[in-house]
């Protein structure tokens, strides 16, 4: 009879279900640190397949979840008048933020998420006699780093002013922007010949300005956002301006389409002109206003399939250069293709294992650009690219692999440590290894008082100056709510690390940034197989 019921116990101890955990904190104003009510608080599960647990803050800005399954999550929080946060982000775009693991029957309490009020830039826009602009068109460029370069990029399309001329722009992060304006010219902002009576002098047109009134992007004031900082007042007087036009001979073999366009000299603001094919070889750019730019010239084949998978380029090889245009019309510079050049590779692991097919592991990014290109199922990839520098980015096939790279190599060439230069009709065949004896570098990251520092990003920079510039050889990881960090397939080498609590993504790669914390790194020594542990206190 006893045996009978230590049997039934176990049997129903081994049927019982988990005990599920509770999650709990609080939500705060970053600037104020006062709590928020009526925040939204989602706990997503990090493989994305379940839905996610939900609950609302109490006006005393406190939150509650219940009976939530063992697993790792990310939190999300948003509000009202708020930028939309996850748990251990210390900025907006710095990922999904710190990792949350819960345990069978955890009680895990007393998280804190700040929220950051967001910014907002407002304005009026103004034609040259200071008449409101109703129906023009702003547009709103922020100045980030992306692949370890400063950039310019158009954040969020056109906004449309209202009857008086204004427009508001919300949701705007910390940061530094830049704004324009231009007035729409009809359904389709369509291309026109003027028709009025004919002067000596040409008619000055409305033409893209840049805020606070020049025609140069170069010259453009820099409009600085603070957490929460309202950015009124930028008002924008739309410059009137003679419009010229630019004749392009583009030398296209037969068969080919020339093409060509006018971009701002900055790269980031945009293109300017509307460009139409003469014929196969000619191309007009119409409605160029006096400034400085990049001519932009290709060639394509009409209706050829694009076997873009594989291709960066799929027909002729284009390139650029510098064009002015001053008080009259640019006639008939011819521009020349170049040659296209080609990058053919092979990826291997050195144990001879195959590598995983599934998901973000067959991609290889290319210069930075976010154009990634499929590597085929024997582990090759092909890339038709111009004449110049170029860089390939390994980081999403050696994440999804669990790897790190062990050489790229072409001959006794080594590219892992120095840039691909390519000449005109050049063909490379690169050999790439990527290795599994890796090791690994864990801590807990603290703050002056000994306290964790959930969220603070950690990043492993190599003491070889050669390979500081590759995303895929600078891993970087958020700590999570215990303030622990964990760097996993880490190449053998001699490193620093580093953990900041607020740092602008990808900054790090800038020797100028990095000269500043460089004597503050901590030293750490990465053998294959290997785990070191190094705790860190956090920079500001």
């Amino acid at each position: 009879m006893t045996s009978v019921l230590i049997l039934a116990l176990l049997l129903a101890q081994q049927t019982a279900p988990p005990e599920k955990a509770t999650l709990s904190g609080t939500v705060v104003d970053s600037i104020t640190g006062l709590p928020l009510g009526k925040a939204s608080v989602i706990a997503r599960h990090v493989s994305g397949q379940d839905p996610g647990a939900s609950t609302t803050t109490d006006a005393r800005g406190n939150f509650l979840l219940v009976d939530i399954d063992a697993g790792q999550y990310r939190l999300a929080v948003r509000r009202n008048g708020y930028l939309d946060t996850y748990f251990g982000a210390k900025q907006v775009g710095d990922g999904f933020g710190s990792t949350i693991t819960l345990t069978s029957g955890q009680r895990l309490q007393g998280l804190q998420v700040k929220l950051m009020p967001f910014g907002v830039i407002a304005g009026t826009v103004r034609d040259a006699d200071g008449e409101p602009v109703a129906g023009a068109a702003v547009e709103i460029y922020a100045s980030s780093y992306q692949a370890g370069r400063r950039r310019i990029q158009s954040i969020s399309g056109p906004i449309t002013t209202d009857d008086l001329g204004q427009y508001h722009m919300v949701a705007i992060p910390p940061g530094r922007y830049y704004a324009s304006a231009r007035m729409r010219r009809g359904y389709g902002d369509e291309v026109t010949v003027d028709h009025s009576a004919k002067s000596k002098t040409l008619p000055e047109i409305p033409v893209t300005t840049f805020y606070p009134g020049t025609l140069d992007p170069s010259g453009a004031r820099a409009i600085d956002v603070a957490p929460g900082g309202r950015a009124t007042g930028i008002d924008i007087a739309i410059i009137r301006s003679p419009l010229y036009k630019v004749s392009v001979h583009v030398d296209a073999p037969t068969g080919f389409r020339g093409g060509a366009a006018l971009q701002y000299a900055i790269e980031g603001f945009g293109w300017i002109g509307n460009s139409r094919n003469i014929n196969p070889q000619d191309v007009e750019i119409n409605g160029v206003p006096p400034g400085s730019y990049i001519l932009r010239f290709g060639a394509s084949m009409p209706q050829k399939p694009i076997d873009g998978a594989d291709d960066g380029v799929p027909d002729g090889c284009g390139s650029s250069t510098p064009l002015t245009v001053k008080q009259g019309d640019v006639e008939g510079p011819r521009v020349a293709l170049g040659r296209c050049a080609e990058l053919i590779g092979h990826v291997t692991r050195d144990d001879g294992k195959p590598l995983r097919r599934d998901g973000v592991s067959g991609f290889v990014g290319y210069d930075g650009s976010g154009d990634n290109r499929v590597i085929r199922d024997d582990n090759t990839f092909r890339l038709t690219v111009s004449a110049g520098s170029h860089t390939l980015d390994f980081s999403n096939m050696i994440k999804a692999n669990g790897l790190y790279i062990k050489s790229v190599r072409s001959g006794n060439q080594d590219f892992l440590r120095n840039v691909i230069i390519l000449a005109d009709s050049e063909h490379l065949d690169l050999e790439v290894v990527l290795a599994a004896d890796g090791g690994s570098v864990d801590g807990i990251v603290t703050d002056s008082d000994s306290k964790p520092v959930p969220g603070a990003r950690v990043v492993l920079i190599s003491n070889e100056t050669a390979l500081r510039s590759r995303p895929d050889y600078t891993p970087s990881v958020t700590a999570n709510e215990a303030g622990h960090f964990e760097i996993k397939n880490v190449a053998p080498g001699d490193y620093k690390l580093f953990a900041w609590e607020d740092i602008e993504r990808d900054s790090w790669f800038d020797p100028d940034v990095l000269k500043d914390f460089e004597a503050r790194g901590q030293a750490v020594s990465v053998k294959a197989k290997d785990n070191q542990t190094a705790n860190l206190t956090v920079l500001r």
